[in-house]
């Protein structure tokens, strides 16, 4: 079986089966950079084209959706690099992104807001009404009609939980909850809050809540959140007196995080994998709030087809819709990445032929044959027994 283990760096990447297309990887991208600083331009687009192709190629066969994602991100990268500047000189240290890299961000700091023109709403959520109204009735209203909120004594915020299978939007729908209420959004990966070192894991919180509770109007989204919530051994040693002391006093900070009458104090947790959570997490007070997110409908599918796709040249016989289609079960990450693919094929043939081109069924078709669905049926089904109190164990 294909094992990854995906570092906070792409060169810490390991995927036992795709390790000599990475090295090849690194080989073409490297030899390109090497052309393009000597001048060669054409010789240094043809390597950066091979290293696009070849980083889409890992990014099709990665069985982890975070692979998947970083090898198409940097497949289009490189892509949008040699259209952009692969036509006059510039030093390539300074136009060309390292990708052996991943630039590291504050962990508790609030992510800088987007402008009007790309800020995300839920406009730009396909589908998911269900999840929409819940969390409109949970966070939103409260703040657009304060009085009625007095009235009935709720408060805006508190904590939520998202779950559902890998890809179906639980990230998205949480900035486009900060969109919403122009919040501060505090985006933590939890696998950053867990240390090696007895203790500090519960001084990071402290720190993270610390900084959200300065704003009046603050977001903390736990992606991952089955890392560090998940069920206790028994708590005598090692790992397990860590992970033990670190929910203990996570708990302790989400009972006293409460919404106020003048600020909006928002929790949302993430999990792929809520039936690992610890069942203190899931009480009375805490996330007992539980939204599940699936995938998209075909409404919400042929969205975010022609989000992508709509206004790109295309021949008579592609079909959009029938394209939607044919992506029934895939997460809403997954079409957009698949539709992504599908426009990198023109776009390659006219960087290299210098000619108009247009999406063909073709491209299409190679794209469509190439992609793996991840959210499998049985997937499916441990969803459908976990939301209808039915799941035994993994």
């Amino acid at each position: 079986m294909e094992q990854e283990d995906v570092g906070s760096d792409s060169g810490r990447i390991l995927i036992m089966n795709n390790q000599p297309k990475i090295e090849a990887y690194k080989s073409f991208y490297q030899q390109a950079k090497d052309y393009y600083n000597a001048g060669d331009i054409s010789a240094a687009r043809d390597a950066f084209l091979k290293a696009a192709e070849l980083a889409n190629d890992i990014s099709v066969h990665a069985t982890s959706y975070d692979v998947k994602m970083e090898y198409h991100k940097l497949a289009v990268k490189i892509v949008e690099f040699v259209k952009k500047e692969c036509v006059h000189k510039k030093t390539v240290t300074e136009a060309v992104p390292e990708t052996d890299s991943m630039e590291s961000k504050p962990v508790f700091k609030p992510q800088e807001k987007s402008s009007d023109d790309t800020k995300i709403t839920f406009a730009d959520v396909a589908g998911l009404d269900d999840v929409k109204e819940q969390i409109r009735f949970k966070v939103l209203s409260p703040m657009q009609r304060p009085e009625l909120a007095e009235k009935y004594k709720i408060k805006a915020g508190g904590k939520i939980l998202l779950y559902g299978p890998p890809g179906t939007g639980k990230t998205f729908i949480a900035r486009a909850i900060a969109g919403e209420v122009d919040a501060e959004f505090f985006a933590v990966n939890c696998q950053d809050l867990i240390s090696k070192y007895m203790g500090d894991s519960s001084k990071q919180l402290d720190s993270l809540f610390t900084e959200a509770e300065k704003h009046d109007k603050a977001i903390i989204f736990f992606d991952e959140f089955d890392s560090v919530a998940s069920k206790r051994g028994d708590g005598t040693s090692g790992v397990d007196a860590e992970m033990a002391r670190f929910v203990a006093t996570f708990l302790t900070k989400v009972d006293g995080f409460k919404p106020s009458a003048n600020k909006m104090l928002l929790l949302i947790a993430a999990t792929n994998r809520p039936w690992a959570l610890d069942s203190a997490m899931l009480r009375g007070g805490r996330f007992d709030t539980q939204i599940y997110v699936g995938v998209p409908d075909q409404a919400a599918r042929e969205f975010l087809v022609r989000k992508v796709l709509d206004g790109i040249d295309m021949e008579e016989d592609v079909d959009l819709s029938k394209l939607a289609y044919v992506l029934k079960g895939y997460g809403g990450g997954d079409v957009t990445a698949i539709c992504e693919r599908i426009k990198l094929e023109p776009y390659k043939r006219e960087v290299s032929t210098g000619q108009p081109q247009k999406i063909t069924r073709d491209d299409c078709n190679k794209v469509l044959t190439n992609s793996r669905n991840v959210i499998t049926q049985e997937v499916i089904d441990k969803f459908t027994a976990y939301r209808n109190g039915t799941y035994s164990g993994e």
